[in-house]
C-alpha cells in the first residue's frame, strides 16, 4: 500500500505508513526493462511501409490560420481539373431525329416478326384442322344418333310384338271376338303374373262384349294366364248356363258383370286374382272386413266385406256378394281365403282396382306386424 509522504520533521509517534522513495524508483526501473523486452518490431514495420522513419506528432498547434479563402467559387476549373478535365456540355440544340437501332438489332426484330407470323399461321392451320375434325365428328355422331333411334324403334316394335302378340280373331256361332280383344286378355294375363297378383292357373277374368250386347268373354278353366292365346278364351251369354270348359266362377262373373254394366252404361269387366296379402289378411277368423289404413285405400274403397266361400249354396253366396259389393261402391269384394274379385268398365280398370287394394292390404299387413 502506498501511504502518504513523510519527512523527518514529523513525529516518530505517527502511526501512518512511510513513503519509501527507493522502493518506488526500483519499481519504475523494472517496468522500463520489461517494456524494452516486449518490443515486437512494430516501429521497423511502420518505417518500411511509409518509406521512412516514423515521424512524431507535431509538437504544438499550427502557427497561424490558413492563408485565405479559395480563389474561385465552387465548381470552378480547379475542381474540374481535379476530377478529370473539362466536363461542360455543348450548348447547341438537341438532335431533330430519333436515334436508330443498330443494324444487328434491326435484323433481330425482323427475324422475330417472321417467327411470330409463322407461329400464327401454324395456329390458324391447326384451328382449321380441328374445326374440320369437329364437323366430321359431329356429323358422325348425328348419324350414330339416327341409327340408334332407328334401332330403339325397332327394339320397341319387337318388345311390343312379344308383350302384345297379334292374336287371330275367334269366330263362333253367331259372334266374332276381334283379335284386339284376344290380345288384351293375353296382355293382362302377363301383367297380372308380373305384378304377383296371379300365379300359374289361379285366377280368371271376363269382359262384356262392346259389339254384341250380353255376350261374355271369359278365360277357360285351368288356363295359364301368363301364356294365354286364342284357345284359352271362351264365350257365353250373360244369364245363360256356363259354356263348355268355363270356370266354376261363371255365375260370380255373371253377377259382377251385370252390376258393372249398370255402373258403366253397358260396359263391364271382372277380374279374380289370388292376391297374397289380401288372401292372408282375410283368413283371420275374427276379421269380417278389411279396412285400409292408407289414405288412397281408405278414400277409394272404404270398407271391404269378407264373404265366406259357399259354392255348395251358390244362391246365398251370390246374395252376400251383391251386398259386399255395395260396401266398396261396387268396386270389389273379398272371398275369405280365395283372393278378391274386382270390377271395372274394362279389364284395365278392374285390374287397377285389384292392384290398388292389394297394395293397401300390404300396407295394412306391415303396419299390424309393426304394431303401429
Amino acid at each position: 500500500m502506498i501511504g502518504h509522504y513523510t519527512t523527518g520533521a514529523e513525529r516518530a509517534s505517527d502511526s501512518g505508513p512511510v513513503f519509501n522513495r527507493h522502493a518506488f524508483r526500483g519499481l519504475g526501473a523494472h517496468m522500463a526493462d520489461e517494456t524494452e523486452d516486449n518490443d515486437d518490431g512494430s516501429d521497423e514495420m511502420l518505417a518500411k511501409v511509409t518509406g521512412g522513419p516514423p515521424t512524431s506528432s507535431p509538437s504544438g498547434p499550427p502557427s497561424g490560420p490558413p492563408s485565405g479563402p479559395p480563389s474561385g467559387p465552387p465548381g470552378s476549373s480547379g475542381s474540374r481539373a481535379m476530377f478529370g478535365g473539362n466536363t461542360s456540355q455543348p450548348s447547341g440544340p438537341p438532335p431533330s431525329t430519333a436515334p436508330s437501332a443498330p443494324s444487328g438489332a434491326q435484323s433481330m426484330s425482323t427475324g422475330s416478326s417472321v417467327v411470330v407470323e409463322a407461329g400464327q399461321e401454324k395456329i390458324e392451320a391447326v384451328k382449321r384442322t380441328v374445326d374440320g375434325d369437329e364437323k366430321v365428328e359431329l356429323a358422325q355422331l348425328r348419324e350414330e344418333n339416327e341409327s340408334l333411334k332407328k334401332s330403339m324403334a325397332a327394339a320397341v316394335d319387337v318388345i311390343q310384338e312379344v308383350e302384345n302378340p297379334v292374336m287371330p280373331p275367334i269366330v263362333g256361332e253367331g259372334y266374332v271376338v276381334p283379335g284386339e280383344v284376344v290380345g288384351l286378355f293375353a296382355t293382362l294375363g302377363r301383367q297380372l303374373q308380373k305384378g304377383g297378383l296371379t300365379h300359374g292357373t289361379a285366377g280368371s277374368f271376363s269382359l262384356l262384349s262392346t259389339t254384341s250386347p250380353g255376350l261374355v268373354h271369359i278365360t277357360r278353366q285351368g288356363a295359364a294366364l301368363a301364356l294365354m292365346n286364342e284357345g284359352d278364351l271362351i264365350t257365353g251369354r250373360l244369364g245363360d248356363a256356363a259354356p263348355n270348359r268355363a270356370s266354376e266362377d261363371w255365375q260370380i262373373h255373371s253377377v259382377g258383370l251385370a252390376i258393372a254394366s249398370l255402373e258403366h252404361e253397358g260396359r263391364g269387366a271382372c277380374v279374380h286374382v289370388a292376391a297374397p296379402y289380401t288372401t292372408a289378411m282375410s283368413m283371420e277368423k275374427d276379421r269380417y272386413a278389411l279396412v285400409p289404413t292408407d289414405f288412397e285405400g281408405r278414400s277409394t274403397f272404404g270398407r271391404a266385406t269378407i264373404v265366406d266361400v259357399q259354392y255348395n249354396d251358390m244362391e246365398g253366396y251370390l246374395v252376400e256378394i251383391t251386398e259386399a259389393l255395395k260396401q266398396t261402391g261396387n268396386k270389389l269384394f273379398v272371398a275369405r281365403g280365395h283372393g278378391l274379385y274386382a270390377l271395372g268398365a274394362d279389364l284395365l280398370e278392374a285390374w287397377g282396382n285389384a292392384a290398388a287394394f292389394e297394395h293397401s292390404m300390404r300396407v295394412l299387413y306391415y303396419s299390424e306386424l309393426a304394431d303401429l
